[in-house]
């Protein structure tokens, strides 16, 4: 493949899962721990590269208007390339042609329909939701809900919004409820460490999720993505010792110490990009700027604590300094705004 059809591979979040899974299995293989279901894990991932890296390869060959020997022997009516962004479609004769799928904030797919946005993860808050197909109307409502967001960000925090661009390639969106469907309501966006240059979002396509709430959701995961593509690259910023947790200032919930750092950034992110907003968009209704106040005042609670935040971690393993002094430097900014003493 040319380099830049390489690039487009190395930066999907599907050629990433699987790299982090063959990464996982031949530690444990190496170390002498390993067993035959981690071998058996090894070679179907490596199968799985094997296969993005074929569909990658045949995108890029119908681009040039030919038909690649494992496109021709396909069985499939549609083959989505790992990052999302095109597909080949089969059509009823037998020809394949490539579709583009359409794009918000000009470079980022929103992915309604690819094997990634239709299967089912036990474990996910989003992707185990029934998935139900989106019209044509939704369709639509989503990608502007999205745009629009994206568009206040930019207003309100350009810098978050060139972050945004430059971590995220994919928006996977979840319908699983109808417009009309009574009872309780379930929205949810999630990042998985796996995937970076993914998020998910959950039921985007109702009315009564705001722009304002889409527009922290999407910040909020994007903060998890940019963190979790650093930590890929330099590290973790402390060992993941599942053995200490954190009891989290906002929820309340012991989790683990990366996950609660990741907390501190997004928070503060969160809380600085709502109040530029409400700074900047005179033109809010009044539901909108009270639904922001709420928003505000959850992000700013768990700062507000007389405990510094890095006291809260608990490790076997040394913090990072830099870290630790940015998580209280955040904590003593946050507390300034709201007229609390800085936490000693």
């Amino acid at each position: 493949m040319p380099p830049d059809r390489q690039a487009r591979l190395l930066l999907s979040s599907e050629f990433c899962e699987c790299y982090l899974a063959i990464e996982a299995a031949q530690r444990k293989l190496s170390s002498g721990i390993g067993d035959q279901q981690d071998e058996l894990e090894l070679a179907r991932n490596f199968a799985l590269l094997h296969d993005l890296v074929c569909r990658e390869h045949a995108i890029d060959e119908l681009a040039k208007g030919r038909v690649s020997k494992y496109l021709a022997e396909s069985r499939q009516w549609y083959l989505y390339s790992p990052l999302g962004d095109a597909y080949a479609a089969r059509s009823s004769s037998g020809g394949w042609g490539l579709e583009r799928v359409q794009s918000v904030g000009d470079c980022i797919a929103v992915d309604f329909d690819s094997p990634v946005a239709t299967n089912y993860e036990p474990r996910s808050g989003v992707l185990s939701q029934t998935y139900l197909p989106l019209d044509d109307l939704e369709r639509h409502a989503v990608r502007a809900k999205i745009a629009e967001s994206l568009r206040l960000i930019d207003q309100a925090e350009p810098l978050y919004g060139l972050i945004i661009r430059n971590f995220v390639r994919r928006i996977v969106v979840r319908k699983s409820q109808e417009r009309s469907d009574l009872g309780p309501k379930h929205y949810g966006s999630e990042h998985v460490p796996r995937q970076p240059g993914s998020l998910r979002l959950l039921n985007i396509h109702r009315d009564e999720l705001s722009v304002e709430a889409c527009m922290e959701s999407i910040m909020h995961e994007s903060t998890h993505n940019f963190l979790a593509a650093w930590e890929l690259a330099h590290g973790f910023f402390v060992a993941n010792d599942y053995k200490h947790r954190v009891v989290s200032p906002w929820s309340g919930n012991q989790i683990p110490n990366s996950s609660f750092i990741h907390a501190v950034f997004v928070y503060y992110i969160c809380h600085r990009l709502l109040k530029s907003h409400l700074a900047a968009a005179m033109w809010l209704t009044d539901e909108a700027v009270q639904h922001v106040h709420k928003r505000l005042a959850v992000c700013a609670s768990g700062f507000l604590i007389q405990q510094p935040l890095s006291q809260r971690l608990m490790s076997t393993a040394p913090l990072n300094e830099d870290i630790g002094t940015m998580i209280d430097m955040m904590q003593s900014d946050m507390q300034r705004e709201y007229g609390y003493e800085a936490a000693a």
